[in-house]
């Protein structure tokens, strides 16, 4: 009991109370929203970057990816060819030397110069050339040229004399090539577009092989129809290979580096992570603002302060007009009140109406009340005065009673 009474005698601060399981829960909450978010911001980053394992770059021969041909790959080597990635032009180049090699070339980005792409192809034995493009078809074989996208629904039959496709068989449609009868080149797998997916040309005691659906080759193409035969017996036909996909890095020098070359590849993954962490930050701690509210000033300004304020701003700017105005539209206002006008009279009905109160011309009251511009200060004045005389005569004439004078 005795310690009951102590305990409820206490003071608040010094009690010790322990938080239910609601309020813990509560408090944790934030950090969880907080931690859901950097693995969601963390996940999205690794799909961008395709995980950091996997390069993305199509048809590399290290990659898993869906768009990657490490499969192709594997099972050449597992065939006993020597399947050969060069670091840069001049590995590939000594490495296309080598005698029995075969060169698989897929440069989308044109990277290869005409003078480069020339060298290589030359001193090489077979090679297979992905995907052309127009210049390098210019350059290596200018009868050759793009016929366009057959239909992706209908395969490719081989209808040739090549083995590697007839062993194929058919493969996936895609791009396709056509040539000029003046050639020596034999075309495979025939489409509507009038070209062929495959054409091979003889080259010097060795042979030259444009592909044009080389999708054919990719992880997730390959097991399609006949594109795995097509892919061994095109790239299997020696006992080395030399996969060689150009980069930037290949590009030969004419200039300072590029901005891209010099930019680090961690900048843009890290930037986007920052930027989508600012952009979760401002919408979790944002506040909208509501729209603007009119309301009184907390303090009481004497009308005497506002006009002699705004006089002051007038003659700082020499804004005579505007000051002469602003005493006109209260002068009237005033005088029509006084005459008894409804509040809809126009300024020329006031003038009228005090012209013929007080017997002058209509003109004269007009200028005061509209006509006459100032042209100095001392003009200002003199209008001012004007008004103020006009209205002491319109309220004479009106009510002719004596002001009253104070006790």
């Amino acid at each position: 009991m005795t310690s009951t009474t102590q305990l409820a005698d206490a003071p608040a601060d010094d009690r010790v109370l322990t938080p239910r399981a609601r309020t813990v829960a509560r408090r944790g909450l934030f950090w969880a929203g907080v931690a859901v978010v950097c693995v969601l911001v963390v996940g999205a980053s690794l799909l961008l970057t395709r995980g950091g394992g996997a390069s993305g770059i199509p048809l590399d021969p290290t990659s898993p990816a869906p768009t990657g041909a490490k499969a192709v790959a594997e099972v050449l080597r597992t065939q006993g060819v020597d399947v050969i990635i060069p670091d840069g032009y001049d590995d590939a180049l000594a490495e296309a030397q080598t005698p029995g090699t075969t060169l698989a070339l897929y440069d989308p980005s044109a990277y290869l110069s005409d003078e480069r792409l020339t060298d290589l192809v030359t001193d090489a034995g077979d090679v297979v050339v992905l995907s052309p493009h127009f210049r390098q078809l210019q350059t290596l074989e200018p009868d050759v040229r793009a016929a366009g996208q057959s239909d992706p629904d209908i395969p490719l039959e081989s209808s040739c004399s090549v083995g590697a496709a007839e062993r194929a068989g058919t493969i996936s449609a895609g791009a396709t090539l056509a040539f000029s009868d003046e050639t020596d080149a034999v075309g495979c797998f025939p489409a509507e577009t009038g070209g062929f997916g495959v054409v091979e040309l003889p080259l010097d005691g060795d042979r030259l092989t444009f592909v044009g659906p080389t999708e054919l080759f990719s992880n997730d193409a390959v097991i399609l129809h006949g594109n795995a035969a097509l892919a061994l017996g095109l790239l299997g036909g020696t006992d080395r290979l030399v996969w060689y996909l150009p980069t930037v890095a290949d590009v030969e020098a004419t200039g300072p580096p590029s901005l891209q070359e010099l930019t680090p590849p961690w900048l843009v993954p890290v930037t986007s992570l920052l930027a989508i962490t600012a952009l979760t930050a401002m919408f979790w701690r944002g506040r909208r603002f509501g729209p603007l509210v009119a309301e009184d000033l907390p303090v009481t300004v004497p009308a005497g302060e506002t006009m002699e304020g705004r006089s002051r701003l007038y003659q700082r700017t020499a804004a005579r007009t505007r000051a002469v105005d602003a005493l006109r539209i209260g002068a009237i206002g005033r005088l029509g009140s006084t005459l008894g006008l409804p509040r809809t009279a126009s300024v020329t009905d006031v003038s009228d109406a005090a012209a013929a109160t007080l017997g002058r011309h209509p003109a004269e009251v007009r200028g005061i009340l509209v006509d006459l511009l100032p042209a100095s200060e001392r003009d200002v004045v003199a209008l001012s005065d004007s008004l103020r005389d006009l209205e002491a005569a319109v309220t004479a004439a009106v009510d002719p009673r004596p002001p009253r004078t104070r006790s």
